[in-house]
């Protein structure tokens, strides 16, 4: 299926934001920034299967609200970035993380505080414990590093942990499936079910059905398996770091579940716990709510107004 960028418009794009490419590893990857670069930087880190999409409106609300620097880039297969032969490029969260890292480096991001949601959980964490001292403070929004708000990972017999353990081409085949029967918003047959709106659910199912792109994301699922043996050391990494933690929690998700929110006082008891009447995309569906949050968690830390990123090149 072709991928015509500008027939997809942007949810929440704005006076406020300005798009771009930027060439990274030989890859061009999307992103989305706000506000003035020399305040204090907030990197957003997406989840799946969308994209930087899901934070438009929360990053234009943050400009608004307060002095922050906002930034989300695309990972490679996903949204608007390109989406290099997976045969080419390893489709690992190692690898996704090394793209971020590289990113943020050509665009002169050197301290900041991380959003992370779903996939952007590893990815963040993999960041923080390459450069523990670049970071300010984390936003952590439904996404794990304790196996208690991912029922469906508990179980060492369950069907993603033996996925994880030995590629189930089943599992692979239900997934390309899946992605090649999304539906692109219409007036009859169309039901938003994640409840992302219909703009984000254009992008997300042009972008997914795109050549070669499910079988990339094929081979991150199969990695996440990795993700869930380093748990025990990222828990290690923010009991010793003692940063500002911020933790919102769509209730409504089904996937990572509402104890792993709490999960996060063991390692971060000095973390803010905020619950939310939201799903697992609560960014999108409940931003300025978020946004009020991230905003008021900044001001009852006025440390963080420099050491988030003032005087960055």
């Amino acid at each position: 299926m072709g991928f015509a960028l500008a027939a997809v418009p942007l949810t929440g794009h704005s006076e406020g934001l300005h798009e771009g490419w930027q060439a990274v590893d030989g890859v061009q990857l999307f992103y989305r920034e706000g506000g003035d670069p020399s305040a204090p930087t907030l990197v957003l880190l997406h989840g799946y299967p969308l994209s930087s999409v899901m934070y438009a409106r929360l990053m234009d609300e943050l400009v608004q609200q307060r002095h922050l620097h906002v930034i989300a880039m695309d990972y490679p297969a996903f949204g608007y970035s390109e989406a290099p032969d997976h045969r080419q490029w390893a489709y690992t969260f190692d690898h996704v993380a090394d793209t971020v890292r590289h990113f943020l480096k050509l665009r002169g991001i050197e301290r900041y505080g991380l959003y992370m949601q779903d996939y952007g959980v590893p990815v963040g964490f993999r960041l923080m414990s390459a450069d523990p001292g670049a970071i300010s403070f984390i936003v952590v929004q439904n996404g794990v590093i304790h196996l208690d708000g991912f029922p469906a990972a508990q179980d060492p017999n369950s069907p993603l942990r033996r996925h994880w353990a030995h590629r189930d081409a089943s599992t692979d085949a239900k997934r390309t499936a899946y992605a090649q029967g999304l539906l692109a918003p219409r007036a009859n047959g169309w039901t938003d079910e994640e409840d992302i709106g219909a703009d984000a659910t254009l992008l997300m199912v042009q972008s997914a059905q795109r050549s070669g792109v499910v079988q990339s994301r094929n081979d991150l699922w199969f990695d996440y398996g990795n993700n869930v043996k380093r748990y025990p050391a990222w828990q290690a990494l923010l009991r010793n770091m003692k940063i500002p933690v911020l933790v919102l929690w769509g209730s409504r998700d089904d996937f990572f579940t509402t104890p792993g929110a709490l999960a996060y006082l063991r390692d971060a008891p000095q973390a803010e716990i905020h619950i939310l009447d939201a799903g697992h995309f609560a960014s999108l569906q409940v931003p300025s709510q978020i946004a009020g949050l991230i905003s008021t968690f900044l001001g009852r830390h006025p440390q963080l107004a420099c050491a988030a990123g003032c005087g960055s090149p």
